[in-house]
C-alpha cells in the first residue's frame, strides 16, 4: 500500500499535464495483448490457523509457462500514453514446503491453482529509434482478483488419486507493474510491441477448513513475463 500511495501523485501529475494539451477525440488507442510467464515466485508467509496453531509456511516455486491474454483502451498525448487494461492469467503454486511450527508436514505435495484477473492502469513513454522502431517503457497499477473456486487445491492421496480442497473464496489486492520493450511499426495505424515486464499481483489467500478450524495460506504472487501487444492508433 505504501508503494501504491507513493505512485499515485506521479500518475495524477502525468495524466493532468498531458490531458490539458490534447482533445479526447484525438489519438485514441487499443491493444490486444498476450503474456507468457518466464519466472514466478509465490513467496512465503505465516499461515493464520483458526485454532491458534501457528503454521510457518515456506512455499515452493511456482510452475512456469503459464500464459495469459488481455485487451486495453487508451489515449496518446504525444510521447505519453495512458491506457486501462483487462488481463487474465493462470497460476499454479507448489505448497509442499508448508510445515507446522512443531515440524509436521502440512499438505505434502499440494498444488494450488489460481485464476488471476487484473484491471491495470498504465502510463507509457515512447521515443523513436528510427522510422519503424521505438523504445517503450511503462509503469502501471491496478486491482487483481484471485479465484480459487475453479480448480481449488489438489491434494495427492495414497491410492494415487487426488482430492480437491480449498474454499470457494475470492480475494483481491493492489498490483503494480514495470516494463520495457521495443515497438515495431506494422502499418500507419498498427504496431507490435514486445516487452519484458515485472508484475506484482499482490497476495493471494487460500482458505481451507471452516469455522474455528479455517486456515488461510498467503502467497505473494509476483512474476516476470514476456508481453506481446498488437497496438492500434485511431
Amino acid at each position: 500500500m505504501t508503494r501504491l500511495l507513493s505512485f499515485l501523485p506521479v500518475l495524477a501529475l502525468l495524466s493532468v499535464s498531458t490531458i490539458t494539451h490534447a482533445k479526447w477525440s484525438d489519438d485514441l488507442t487499443a491493444d490486444i495483448r498476450f503474456s507468457y510467464v518466464l519466472t514466478s515466485d509465490p513467496g512465503g508467509s505465516d499461515q493464520d490457523n483458526g485454532d491458534d496453531n501457528e503454521i510457518v509456511t515456506f512455499n515452493g516455486d511456482a510452475i512456469e509457462g503459464e500464459s495469459g491474454v488481455g485487451f486495453a483502451i487508451g489515449k496518446r498525448f504525444d510521447a505519453v500514453g495512458v491506457s486501462l487494461a483487462y488481463e487474465t492469467i493462470g497460476g499454479a503454486y507448489d505448497l509442499s514446503g508448508s510445515v507446522e511450527a512443531d515440524g509436521d508436514i502440512l499438505l505434502p505435495g499440494t498444488e494450488a491453482d489460481i485464476d488471476v484477473e487484473t484491471f491495470m492502469l498504465e502510463i507509457d513513454y515512447t521515443w523513436e529509434i528510427n522510422e519503424i522502431l521505438d523504445w517503450n517503457v511503462l509503469a502501471g497499477m491496478g486491482q487483481t482478483t484471485f479465484d480459487f473456486s475453479t480448480n481449488g487445491t489438489r491434494l495427492p492421496l495414497a491410492n494415487g488419486t487426488t482430492f480437491l480442497t480449498g474454499n470457494d473464496v475470492d480475494n483481491s489486492d493492489t498490483s503494480i507493474r514495470f516494463g520495457a520493450g521495443i515497438s515495431y511499426q506494422l502499418s500507419d495505424s498498427a504496431s507490435l510491441l514486445t516487452m519484458l515486464q515485472y508484475t506484482n499481483y499482490g497476495t493471494a489467500e487460500l482458505k481451507t477448513g471452516t469455522g474455528a478450524a479455517e486456515t488461510t495460506t498467503s502467497m505473494d504472487v509476483e512474476s516476470t513475463e514476456v508481453s506481446m501487444r498488437i497496438k492500434f492508433d485511431f
